[in-house]
């Protein structure tokens, strides 16, 4: 009886350490965003929340042929803190998402807030304060994008949203953001 009690909690003790270096791994988590036109594009970082414990290497983007490509090397577990974080970056600002069943998000896995530049031949497009954050919706890791310097343009959290951006670091311009669909994790950039 004693052998097959230290079998088990071996067993136990195995799978829980195995599922605690799964639970930290770090993954290339993208997010598109489709612009006509679009020839480039970064985002640079100003801040970012992470789910205590988990990995986080930063964040890197590269656009052509019309799609900017935002990769976010973090890992994926949900919690309430960096939901509150967000909410918080965002303030009276406004944030859609791709497949959710509310406003805000109550749980996130990481949030990035930064500078989205999207270029588009001679023309750049600088839009500040904008945050991409990752949760989970049903069986999807789904996505958020906003900042406080968006506005709703539409239905509440399933879009549009406007953000005011320059160009030329001088002329408002308006980016329309949209769920593209199928969403999981894209959404349309439209330069006004």
């Amino acid at each position: 009886m004693k052998s097959k009690f230290v079998f088990s909690a071996l067993v136990v003790c195995m799978t829980a350490s195995s599922l605690t270096a799964h639970a930290t791994k770090e993954h290339d988590n993208d997010v598109y965003l489709h612009t006509n036109g679009l020839t480039g594009c970064s985002f640079t970082e100003t801040g970012h929340s992470i789910t205590s414990g988990q990995p986080y290497s930063g964040t890197t983007a590269s656009g052509s042929d019309g799609k900017c490509t935002i990769t976010v090397k973090a890992g994926r577990k949900k919690s309430s803190s960096v939901a509150n974080w967000f909410k918080q970056q965002i303030g009276t600002g406004n944030a859609i998402a791709c497949d959710s069943s509310g406003p805000m998000p109550d749980e996130l896995n990481f949030a990035v807030e930064g500078t989205l530049t999207l270029t588009q031949g001679d023309t750049v497009t600088t839009c500040e304060n904008m945050i991409v954050a990752q949760g989970n919706f049903t069986t999807v890791n789904n996505w958020w994008l906003g900042g406080s310097d968006v506005k709703s343009g539409g239905v509440p959290f399933i879009g549009p949203i406007v953000g005011v951006c320059s160009s030329g670091g001088i002329v408002p311009v308006a980016v329309t953001y949209t769920p593209q669909q199928p969403c999981v994790n894209n959404f349309n950039a439209v330069v006004e």
